[in-house]
């Protein structure tokens, strides 16, 4: 319905599946692209392209979640296609000269050590533990979301989550 209200020119019924899809759109778009400012970019191109489009969204082709989400992968990819490209590989002058002004360089240096350890210490966990984090952090999905997409119980992902959240705060102890 929210799709049928936008095709009819509902801005209201737009924010109503952003409010509803927006974290998890957002997720998925983070993980594509290089940062949040690329992913918060494209997810608005994406809802966008869902205001002019919506008159062809075809309910018996899938759900509105389906629709949405191949929608963002296609603005993630013409992203990286055309901008992405070209802004990962260039840095104005006046950038890198603000980067060593600041001091922001060591701050640059110590985050990205940081994600790293971050990111080992994921890699790390139990693939179950990983995988119900991923889908809650990176993915957008609520526990129970995870446990119906996953067909788990709703207990093993509480405990699968408080687990891995568990070992990943013994295991980066040093970063506080």
């Amino acid at each position: 319905m929210l799709v049928e209200r936008i095709a009819g020119g509902d801005a209201e019924a737009l924010g109503d599946l952003y409010d509803r899809y927006g974290r998890v759109a957002f997720g998925m778009l983070y993980r594509m692209l290089p940062g949040p400012e690329a992913a918060e970019e494209v997810a608005q191109d994406a809802f966008h392209a869902v205001w002019r489009r919506a008159s062809s969204y075809r309910p018996e082709r899938g759900a509105v979640r389906t629709w949405l989400l191949a929608i963002c992968r296609n603005a993630a990819i013409d992203w990286r296609r055309t901008r992405g490209k070209r802004s990962e590989r260039e840095v104005s002058i006046d950038t890198a000269a603000d980067l060593i002004a600041d001091g922001r360089v060591d701050e640059r240096v110590v985050d990205a050590l940081r994600e790293e350890r971050v990111r080992k210490a994921v890699s790390e966990l139990p693939a179950e533990q990983r995988d119900v984090l991923s889908l809650a952090f990176w993915g957008g999905y609520s526990q129970t979301e995870i446990a119906a997409r996953t067909n788990t119980p709703l207990g093993t992902v509480k405990s699968r989550v408080r687990l891995g959240m568990t070992k990943l705060r013994e295991r980066l102890v040093d970063e506080r």
